[in-house]
């Protein structure tokens, strides 16, 4: 198993300090209902006043938070894997049957989750915000509003409240359907999400993906990031220090996702690569490859293969998936990689080639040892079908 980090700091207070709220709103609510006594009915409303308050403060700040770093992407509803994911969990669950979405940085939620997140955030909370209210402020006003009675409100308060009840206690069941019943709320304290291989794979792949549409996206339009990557070059020219072209959010995700990135300019030498990179080709630290040609890693077939597509980027700008290839390290021993490449642009005008390299050694000499095992098997079997003949 891997570790990822998915959840952010602010992400986790925000969950936490939301799940206690809700807690106390509700522990206060209902003794105000009277269906126990616990620390008495003044002393509950007077929590649960409060904690309402608080609990509003914090939506706000949730949702400031939510749309300056575009989290509330993750609530836009959609139907793929819908039936799949609800197929999962009423039976699929129970027979060991694989999660039919994965999480992922960028994609967090499973189709289901999406719906009812969006639907509690969007229709119960704020039910529950404005009915509050109404019991608040709008006790038979002389002016304004008018309520004959808060019964209504009453019964429509309450029902919420059961409504937010039922999805903690299905939320917190949930919780324990991970690989290990503790895995996700542990995510949720700590950030990092553990996750196997395949996963790890489908998430690196997935991830990086989406950074690299939307790096290509600004940089087509923000010339500052144009600016950046001239930066960046004219560092390079000068033998210092380089500053990646890629915005905040696609370094992050390759520096968590374990690929290696690279940025090469139109004259086909390095401007930029992360620790990744240089430790998977062998190198002591990323500026013995800073201004060298990308030649130095590749032999001259692998090499020619590898310009035709770098040609390709710069002259349409198109994404490339190269596939698997055999990389040379500084030692003089080789390594195999997949590797994709994304044009950069500069003001409509594509000046270099960035990408990303996912280390497949490991798996191709495992296939290969599993491949001489089946070939000494065959042979085997042979021999004794040979001698029994």
């Amino acid at each position: 198993m891997k570790k990822v980090y998915i959840y952010k700091i602010f992400e986790r207070f925000w969950h936490w300090t939301q799940a206690l709220l809700i807690l106390i709103l509700m522990i206060s609510g209902f003794e105000i209902h009277s269906s126990y006594n616990l620390i008495g009915y003044q002393e509950a409303v007077q929590i649960h006043n409060v904690s309402a308050w608080i609990f509003l403060f914090l939506i706000v700040f949730a949702i400031f938070w939510h749309f300056t770093t575009g989290e509330w992407k993750q609530y836009i509803p959609t139907t793929k894997y819908l039936k799949a994911q609800f197929n999962y969990y009423i039976g699929g669950i129970f027979k060991g049957a694989p999660h039919p979405t994965k999480k992922l940085v960028y994609d967090k939620f499973n189709p289901l989750q999406r719906l009812i997140y969006l639907g509690l955030k969007i229709l119960i909370i704020p039910v529950q915000v404005i009915s509050g209210f109404l019991y608040l402020y709008f006790h038979y006003p002389a002016e304004g509003m008018e309520l004959q009675s808060l019964e209504f409100v009453a019964v429509i308060h309450t029902f919420g409240a059961f409504l937010l009840l039922a999805f903690m206690i299905a939320h917190v069941y949930l919780t324990t359907t991970g690989h290990k019943p503790g895995s996700a709320i542990k995510a949720m304290i700590t950030g990092w999400e553990e996750m196997s291989d395949e996963e790890m794979k489908e998430r690196v792949i997935s991830d990086i993906e989406a950074s690299i549409k939307k790096s290509r996206a600004q940089l087509q339009s923000n010339v500052e990031i144009g600016d950046l990557f001239e930066a960046a070059m004219n560092k390079a020219s000068l033998n210092a220090g380089v500053s990646s072209i890629a915005d905040t959010r696609f370094k992050d995700a390759i520096e968590n996702s374990g690929a290696g990135y690279f940025c090469i300019g139109k004259d086909g030498n390095y401007i930029d690569v992360n620790d990744t990179w240089f430790k998977l080709y062998k190198y002591d630290a990323k500026k013995e490859i800073i201004g060298k040609h990308y030649r130095l890693s590749r032999n001259k077939e692998d090499f020619e293969e590898l310009q035709g597509n770098i040609d390709k980027v710069l002259k349409t700008g198109q994404i490339i998936n190269h596939g698997e290839v055999k990389r040379i390290c500084k030692d003089g021993s080789e390594g195999y990689h997949t590797l994709t490449m994304s044009p950069v642009y500069k003001e409509g005008e594509v000046v270099g080639v960035e990408g990303f390299i996912i280390d497949t050694t490991g798996q191709l000499l495992a296939e290969r040892e599993m491949l001489k095992k089946q070939i000494r098997i065959n042979d085997e079997l042979d021999k004794k079908k040979t001698s029994k003949d």
